[in-house]
């Protein structure tokens, strides 16, 4: 695990040694808020596992709409029980996954759209994959520690959908729904390639603040 986050870290920083030498043709800035997840294939649902998610993108701008953003983010993901499954019965649970997350999104602006002269470039739709990084998990149920390290995947790929809207230059409001397209965990009882595992399935609303300009 050591050795991976060491290969993790050393390609941020030589990610961000590129930004930096290539300022001009980037926009970058960070990103901050909230998610709200939870695992199917568990037996429990509802987004009741609310934690922190915070990183720095990269955006290649192009002379028309659409552009290609880079992300390394940190973000917590996992299942909470309701109240009202634990008064139906069911064990009180917690999961906590620690990720970092690699997504690269293709954004489309809309800004050859216009309703009442007004133009909607404030609109930025986008949709990408991530690469997820599991860093440190814990899970509990019925109050007692559960995790166990093995049984949770190291790495998966997530799907990710959202829309941005511009508040001026430098700040936007970023909402995001994201699921699982590979499992986070392989369910012990049924076979490798079947869609009866475990998959993270989140909603994610951040605050965005573009610190450079590309010129």
């Amino acid at each position: 695990m050591k050795k991976h986050l060491f290969l993790l870290i050393a390609a941020a920083l030589l990610s961000l040694g590129c930004l930096t030498s290539h300022a001009q043709s980037f926009d970058g800035g960070l990103m901050a808020g909230i998610v709200t997840s939870q695992i199917d294939g568990d037996g429990y649902s509802g987004f009741h596992q609310i934690g922190l998610t915070a990183g720095a993108f990269g955006r290649i701008p192009t002379d028309g709409p659409s552009s290609w953003q880079m992300e390394l983010k940190y973000s917590l993901f996992g299942a909470h029980s309701d109240v009202k499954e634990v008064d139906l019965g069911m064990n009180p649970m917690d999961i906590r996954l620690h990720y970092i997350e690699l997504p690269i999104m293709f954004r489309y602006d809309l800004s050859q759209l216009n309703i009442s002269g007004k133009s909607l470039d404030f609109i930025t739709l986008e949709i990408g994959l991530s690469g997820d990084f599991l860093v440190k998990g814990t899970q509990s149920a019925n109050h007692e520690n559960h995790f166990d390290n093995p049984s949770w995947l190291f790495f998966s790929v997530t799907g990710n959908v959202g829309v941005q809207f511009d508040i001026n230059d430098r700040l936007g409001i970023n909402i995001r729904s994201m699921y699982s397209l590979t499992p986070c965990r392989l369910h012990p009882e049924v076979p490798v390639f079947s869609f009866r595992h475990y998959y993270n399935s989140a909603l994610q609303a951040t605050v965005v603040y573009t610190i450079l300009h590309a010129n």
